[in-house]
């Protein structure tokens, strides 16, 4: 038994990118009497492919995953999508499965290694703290046989860390880093190395953002990347033109950064950087203005896109109407704009538009007026969406009114508009829609001038029987208490 449990681990290892040995090795798991072991290696299997997939599930399931507390746990996914509802499904069990077994699964090693261990991925642990570069030689080899591949966690990378990893031959055991300071000299020095190939994934923050750009554009074996991560650093103009000029980055498939000062040179250097692989770019806070968003909406090697995320930028209704019309953006399942200056939408444009793959449309804190809202309820790509966030927006009751009137006999089954001025009279008029029906969430707290008549409208409206979860606030206990009976399971009345 234990030879055969052995060889099954030396497969795993000789072919850790793999599915094939991890799912052999959880039917030896069933075999000799550790099913849940068995279940959690398949459950993080599916997940892991699941997040490779390029369907529509993916990019709104991670803005639920980390983002959305409260929408997450409150719809009923199978009455909206499948795909979200399965991920949900999995995470859930594999979460119980792991917060009843994590001492048995960790793996025990002396405490003179100095090992943390921070999480499990595809089955096994995969996420290591190493208290110490020294010595790592003779405990080499326990360490290959805790986990297959790891994501190294670490304060910095220096020369001597990827020296000393290379003297114990772990540098091929590393698939992923995660860096919180300047690490510039390590990432050079281990972009120098053939087994730099093997990296999938690099996150950095607070770190001297153009040391790492240099490091990952001028070293010739990062060319196995497919995640970067640079969203808790600064990324200035220069230093991400010459980022995305780099040949050797172009397989990368995930793309997140927190930029400054760019221009539309900047996103043209992007957009004609080959990024032909790209299915989620966040572009965060880089000064973007409405010339960059149409070099971007202009860019056919963008067409795999499924998430793009905009938030915090100085987008207009010009720039956004130009990302909604492009054709090569046409697969965006998550479209992202928080927190963006994004009034005055082209009505005419907007309602030419055929329906595309758009699921999410998260518009917090986009300053849009009624007229914008009654452009984007008369545009057909919203027709296929699963969640409308429109909160933040100071709309009023009349902007409700071409919400309802342009969606018609149509409504998203998601719906958010807190933090805006809808009255009674807006909550009254989403009360008596007939299309509500489809709803599942309806978030409608901090809106000045609804009282309990507006909630009290919402909880008695036959249209909005099948909510699963509605957000409102109430001054009066009775309203309260009826919130709590009716939605017990989700915390949106809070």
């Amino acid at each position: 038994m234990t030879s055969d449990r052995d060889a099954l681990l030396a497969a795993i290892r000789a072919n850790a990118d793999e599915d094939t040995p991890r799912l052999m090795f959880a039917d030896w798991l069933d075999e000799n009497d550790d099913p849940d072991r068995a279940e959690f290696v398949r459950l993080q299997c599916e997940l892991a492919r699941l997040t490779d997939d390029d369907g529509d599930s993916q990019p709104l399931y991670e803005f639920l995953r980390d983002r959305d507390y409260v929408t997450r746990p409150s719809a009923d996914w199978t009455r909206i999508d499948d795909g979200i509802h399965r991920r949900l499904a999995l995470s859930m069990r594999a979460a119980d499965l792991l917060k009843r077994h994590t001492v048995l699964w960790l793996p025990r090693l002396p405490k003179s290694y100095k090992v943390t261990w921070h999480g499990f991925g595809r089955g096994f642990p995969d996420r290591v703290e190493l208290g110490t570069f020294r010595k790592l030689g003779p405990v080499a080899n326990r360490l290959r046989a805790a986990a297959p591949t790891v994501t190294l966690v670490t304060h910095e990378l220096t020369v001597e860390h990827v020296e000393r990893l290379g003297d114990a031959g772990l540098l091929d055991w590393i698939s992923g880093l995660e860096l919180s300071s300047d690490s510039g000299a390590g990432l050079r020095e281990l972009g120098h190395r053939p087994e730099a190939a093997g990296v999938r994934s690099v996150r950095v923050g607070y770190n001297t953002a153009a040391e790492t750009a240099e490091a990952l554009g001028e070293c010739p074996h990062w060319t196995g990347l497919r995640e970067l991560d640079l969203i808790e650093t600064v990324v200035y103009a220069g230093t991400a033109e010459a980022l995305f000029r780099a040949p050797n980055l172009r397989s990368l498939k995930r793309l997140r950064i927190h930029g400054g000062y760019w221009t539309a040179n900047t996103v043209a250097a992007l957009a004609a950087g080959g990024f032909a692989d790209l299915t989620h770019l966040r572009l965060s806070s880089c000064d973007l203005n409405d010339d960059a968003a149409e070099a971007l909406a202009a860019c056919p090697d963008l067409a795999r896109l499924r998430t793009l995320d905009l938030d915090h930028n100085n987008l207009s209704g010009r720039g956004v109407t130009a990302l909604m019309c492009s054709p090569h953006l046409a697969n965006v399942a998550f479209l992202g704009l928080e927190s963006n200056p994004a009034a005055g939408l082209d009505a005419k444009k907007l309602a030419a538009l055929a329906p595309a793959g758009l699921r999410m449309f998260h518009a917090h804190d986009c300053r849009f007026t009624t007229a914008d809202v009654r452009a984007l309820a008369r545009c057909p790509r919203l027709r296929t969406l699963w969640y409308l966030d429109l909160d933040g927006n100071d709309l009023r009751t009349a902007a409700v009114r071409e919400l309802v009137r342009g969606f018609g006999k149509w409504c998203p089954p998601i719906l958010w508009m807190t933090h805006n001025r809808i009255d009674d009279r807006g909550a009254e008029l989403l009360a008596n829609w007939k299309a509500a029906r489809a709803l599942r969430v309806l978030h409608l707290k901090f809106n000045a001038g609804m009282t309990d008549a507006g909630a009290r409208a919402l909880l008695d409206s036959p249209n909005l029987t099948g909510l699963d979860g509605l957000g409102v606030d109430t001054a009066s206990d009775d309203l309260t208490a009826r919130l709590k009976a009716r939605f017990r399971r989700s915390p949106t009345y809070y």
